[in-house]
């Protein structure tokens, strides 16, 4: 049972008046007042599990009550609250702050290149809309993308509850599979939109800032890149100037960048695929009816993923306020799409 501080001062207070008034009396007058302490403590305490248990239980708003005499935890609402929901957030999560750090950053960085840069196209852009519309397009494809494969999975556990065979749990997972990859596709979208629009403010700024320094025609590649890294500082001294200086020493040649990884729901993608193979598996021997043992397999592979690949603590917003950390991801952004 939690107690609670004003709960609890104010217990205190009342049994430290009881023991004022028992001061100067004794006998009955006492046990009555110890009985009057014990009931008042009584009291407290029921009112105090009540408000507890009125408490929510956070993260399992798609609970649902199985019956029979089966363990709970055998099943697929055990898998997916235990491992797969924090995995799916954590995903969910690390993007968000990844799209929010990016683009605040370049937004203000391109109100900072734009007075420096006379006629430049970067204005066309209009910036204040440009920004807002890819804010709302990537975090609603990241919404998307997290509500179906949830959905997938709260539909997989509501049936087991009904009960379900051994056939349809396997159409089961397959649409989980299914919803899954549909959301990697989906966040493959957003993040391809990330990167065209990054690489075309990246490409246009290196532009602007070469005809701002008026440089002589036929002026070679190398002695044009110098100049404008060199004011870089001056007229871009920020994240988007980084990149920019980036391109400039590295060249606009994707494959001499590392690739950012395609999939980003694959840790649930990979567990669903082994809960696949491990229901074919028994359908092929014979052994499918005992749906029980089915389950009893997953959680155990849900456990040693968990002891493999354990969910790190990490505080994203501290790891993307490191700004080579995030040039260099977002190159590798660039050169994936």
């Amino acid at each position: 049972m939690k107690i609670l501080p004003f709960a609890l001062a104010l217990w205190v207070s009342a049994a430290l008046a009881l023991q004022e008034e028992r001061r100067g009396v004794s006998g009955l007058e006492e046990e009555q007042l110890a009985e009057e302490e014990e009931a008042l403590a009584e009291v407290l305490a029921e009112e105090l599990e009540e408000e507890d248990a009125l408490e929510p239980v956070l993260g399992n708003d798609d609970d649902v009550d199985e019956g029979g005499d089966e363990c709970s935890r055998i099943s697929p609402k055990e898998v997916f609250h235990t491992e797969l929901h924090p995995r799916l957030l954590k995903a969910m999560d690390e993007m968000s702050l990844y799209v929010e750090a990016v683009v605040e950053r370049v937004e203000t960085a391109v109100e900072v290149l734009l007075p420096h840069v006379p006629d430049s196209p970067i204005g066309e852009l209009k910036s204040q809309e440009l920004f807002s519309e890819l804010r709302d397009f990537m975090l609603g494809t990241i919404r998307d993308a997290y509500e179906l494969a949830r959905t997938a999975w709260r539909d997989l556990i509501r049936a087991h509850a009904r009960g379900m065979g051994s056939e349809e749990t396997l159409q089961a997972l397959q649409l989980i599979r299914d919803a899954q990859h549909q959301g990697d596709r989906y966040l493959n979208a957003a993040l391809q939109e990330l990167s065209v629009t990054i690489k075309a403010i990246v490409m246009n700024s290196i532009y602007v800032v070469h005809r701002s320094l008026r440089l002589p025609d036929g002026s070679r590649e190398h002695d044009v890149a110098e100049a404008i890294h060199g004011e870089l500082p001056k007229v871009a001294p920020n994240f988007l100037g980084n990149v920019m200086a980036k391109v400039l020493e590295r060249g606009s040649d994707p494959s001499g960048y590392k690739k950012i990884l395609t999939e980003p729901l694959r840790d649930l993608n990979k567990a669903v695929d082994e809960m696949h193979a491990t229901l074919e598996t028994a359908m092929e021997s014979g052994n499918s009816e005992d749906m029980a043992a089915f389950w009893r397999e997953v959680v155990a592979q849900s456990h040693r993923r968990m002891r493999d690949d354990p969910l790190r603590e990490e505080d994203l917003e501290i790891i993307y306020r490191n700004e080579t950390y995030l040039t260099e991801l977002t190159l590798s952004l660039m050169a994936t799409w």
